[in-house]
């Protein structure tokens, strides 16, 4: 087994190839990264040695330039592994991804993934809320004004929009004119609770004068209020079940009101 100590220095060299730069851009694109993380959870419950995911990912060693730079996307950049000893495993923000509580809580982590590439954020600070110039004007503003490689140009205008996109900047607009954080719907539960008190209260508002008796719910029996809770929408409804209903209903009235 390749010691890991070595591994690591490999690693670290790879990813200071790009440092050369004024600011750094991922060599793999937010899905591409969130693709590593989903593997390790699938394949390895969360976590993995290099050789592993170096082998669920397809590359022929843990010394492959291609695969160094794609554990480096989704590690230093995206931050959704990290090393722990000799293994990755996911980080906190990845999980939300892979597997959210809320809905809004994989929006978030995205959109806290995007933003950790200092590069990115950069960008989205500099034209927040205004319209993004053209590719080559992005081209012209990587090279220029952040001072990344010219040779990686290209390439890291394209990951940087794919990026974007990926992490929901470009829905607001439906095209790549202008980057707005996609908004967090926090989807709030129905209170059960208050739906059944306003049917009670409509029961209990329409319920015959002279109603008497009861058990605290306004004269109204709760074994009433609840045969009630157990009718359908209006509209067709099946001949026997709606006997049924009926019967329970002519029994509960007996049992409430027996002749006297």
């Amino acid at each position: 087994m390749a010691d890991i100590k070595a591994v690591k220095t490999q690693k670290d060299s790879a990813r200071e190839i790009p440092g050369r730069s004024g600011n750094t851009s991922p060599y793999f694109e937010l899905d591409a990264s969130i693709a590593v993380a989903d593997i390790i959870q699938q394949k390895g419950g969360g976590t993995c040695s290099p050789e592993q995911l170096a082998t669920w990912l397809k590359y022929k060693s843990i010394g492959s330039g291609t695969y160094l730079t794609r554990v480096s996307a989704a590690n230093k950049h995206f931050g959704l592994i990290e090393s722990v000893g000799d293994s990755f495993v996911l980080t906190e923000r990845a999980k939300k991804i892979l597997a959210p509580v809320m809905p809004e809580d994989a929006t978030n982590a995205k959109i806290d993934a995007f933003l950790n590439v200092p590069l990115f954020a950069k960008v989205y600070e500099h034209f927040r809320g205004s319209p993004l110039p053209p590719e080559v004007g992005l081209k012209n503003l990587f090279l220029n004004t952040y001072r990344v490689l010219p040779d990686r140009v290209a390439k890291a205008v394209r990951i940087f929009l794919n990026s974007a996109e990926q992490a929901g900047f470009f829905l607001a607009t439906g095209d790549r004119s202008r980057m707005v954080k996609p908004t967090i719907t926090i989807v709030t539960p129905p209170a059960a609770s208050s739906s059944v008190a306003n049917d009670e209260a409509s029961v209990i508002q329409e319920k015959p004068k002279g109603g008497g008796g009861g058990d605290g719910t306004g004269g109204v029996h709760s074994a009433i209020i609840g045969l009630l809770r157990e009718l359908p929408q209006p509209g067709p409804w099946e001949q026997q079940q709606k006997q049924r209903f009926l019967d329970a209903f002519k029994a509960t009235i007996d049992f409430i009101y027996p002749v006297a």
